[in-house]
Formats: structure tokens, sequence, C-alpha cells
């Protein structure tokens, strides 16, 4: 509109001054002299305003366009497709195409010791136990007789065999379950104001060669002269607790009133080995008295 406006504005000027020039070529009286002073400011003026097309006004509707225009964002906006993901790496088969989760049990297996030889089972309870009975064994010291357990042979050192009455040991079955390590019974020694050495052995038969293992319990009440047990092994089979083939291994440990357990382990030189449980009271007072109980013989083979 302010473009018509002036287009309008300068074809009158035009024509008012094509008029004054008119007039004034057709007067006498004055001089033109204003006149070619306003011509030269319209011209100009005109030429201004005319000079300005309306492509100008064209050329920024492209732009509005463009800018209107949501297809090249929604185009580029738009979300990549992620790329795939890179496949797991995968480890190379182990020799013969197996997984190495397996082989565990091979090592194992391969450790383990080879088998040992075929060996008799645990001699133990029964009569090893003090549990097959007793029978009645005469004493050489006095006018009764002792009592052994089955399966074993008495054992007496007297150190005072002359005295009035004779001062020996004497053998019994116990039957106080306070005096039992296993089972229901076991062999007592009494020393109560006896002085001696005394026990139970017996001979069992063996491979030469073979490792056997022997374990015995004992207990005894406590005594001021002190009290000594004692495991002895005799490798030929003899029945003298005093020869020199029997090799004696004292207790593991000998405190009183409580069941105690001792151990040994040898190879046997024969075909025969003898086993001895000895209980040593050196002096003739109060106390003393001893259980041995729950014995066990074990072939462990070469």
């Amino acid at each position: 509109m302010r473009f018509r406006v002036s287009c309008k504005s300068a074809i009158f000027a035009t024509y008012g001054v094509l008029i004054v020039l008119l007039l004034s070529g057709c007067s006498t009286s004055a001089p033109p002299t204003p006149t070619p002073t306003k011509t030269p400011t319209a011209i100009p003026t005109a030429t201004e305003l005319v000079l300005p097309t309306p492509s100008p006004t064209d050329t920024p509707m492209p732009s509005v366009a463009e800018e209107s225009s949501p297809t090249p964002v929604t185009v580029t906006q738009a979300p990549p497709t992620p790329p795939p993901l890179p496949p797991p790496p995968t480890r190379a088969p182990e020799i013969g195409g197996t997984e190495p989760v397996a082989p565990a049990p091979t090592p194992t297996a391969t450790e383990l010791p080879t088998a040992p030889v075929m060996i008799a089972p645990p001699l133990r309870g029964g009569d090893w136990d003090m549990e097959d009975g007793f029978y009645v064994w005469p004493s050489p010291y006095e006018n009764f007789g002792g009592f052994v357990a089955n399966g074993w042979a008495p054992l007496v050192i007297a150190y005072e065999p002359n005295a009035n009455p004779p001062n020996a040991p004497r053998l019994n079955e116990n039957k106080n379950l306070n005096n039992v390590q296993n089972g229901q019974r076991s062999q007592e020694v009494s020393f109560d104001y006896r002085v001696g050495e005394a026990g139970i052995y017996r001979t069992v038969t063996v491979t030469p060669g073979h490792r056997y293992q022997i374990e015995a319990w004992a207990r005894y009440t406590p005594t001021s002269s002190g009290l000594r047990l004692a495991l002895g092994i005799d490798q030929t089979g003899g029945d003298d607790a005093t020869s020199d083939t029997v090799q004696w291994h004292p207790w593991r440990d000998d405190a009183p009133d409580r069941w105690l357990a001792t151990q040994e382990t040898v190879t046997a030189s024969g075909d025969r080995l003898t086993i001895f449980l000895r209980a040593i009271h050196p002096a003739a007072v109060e106390g003393g008295n001893t259980m041995f109980d729950n014995v066990s013989f074990a072939d462990l083979g070469p």
C-alpha cells in the first residue's frame, strides 16, 4: 500500500511540474527561476520511489516456506537405526572340540591313590572289647581266683610274693558303667594297697611286612604313689612280659580318673605278634585300680 501511494504521489507531482512548465512557457511576466529547482528535486524522488520492484518483495517468500517446511527436519532428526551388536567372542574349542567344563574330574580321578591290597577287617568288639565274658583264673598268690576277659591271658608280677598275706595285684571283671569305656564290661586290675605289675595279653596271627595299628583305652583311680601305663608288643609272639623281645610304649597320657587312649603302629617281622596291656603300681598305698577296655587291632597292609 505504501508503495502504491508513493507512485501516485510521484505521478501527480510529475503532472504538476508539466502544468507549471506549460504555464511558464505561455506567460511572459516572470522568469521561471523557481521551476528548475523543483524539477530536479521531484525527479530523483520519483526515481527512488519507482526503482523498487515487486521482486524484492517476493524474495522472502521462499525463506518463509523453507522455515515452515518440516520435511528436512523430520528426515535429519529421525533417530538412526542402531548398528547391530557384534557377536560375542567365542573361545577356541579345546583339543577335541569340547568346552573346558568337564575336564575337572579327569585329574581328580588320576590323582586318586591306587587301591590298597585286600586286608582283613579290623579286630574290635567282642572279646577285644571285654564283652565276651570272663573266666576264672586261679591266682598262684592267693587262695581265690581272679577273673580274666575271654580271649586274653593274665599278666601278674608280684613285688612282695612272700608277704603275709601275699601282696599281689588282682584281676577282676568290672561292670560299673562309670568304669567302662565301651559296652558293659571292662578288665579291672585291683591295686588298692597292693604293689606290683598286672594286666592282660593276647597273641594274634599276622602277615610279615604288613603294618598293624593297635589302639587301647585305660583309666585308673588316683594314688599317692602314681601309676604307669604301658602298651607292649612282642614281634616274636612270645608270652613273657619280662623278655627283651617285648617293646614297651608308655601310654600317651597318664592322667587319673579319665579314659585315656593310646595307639601304636608296627610292621610285623614274623607271623605272630603279642599285645600286652600293663599297669605298674610302685607302692602298696590306697588307689591305683586300673581298667582296660575297647582294644582294636587293624591290618593296614604293606
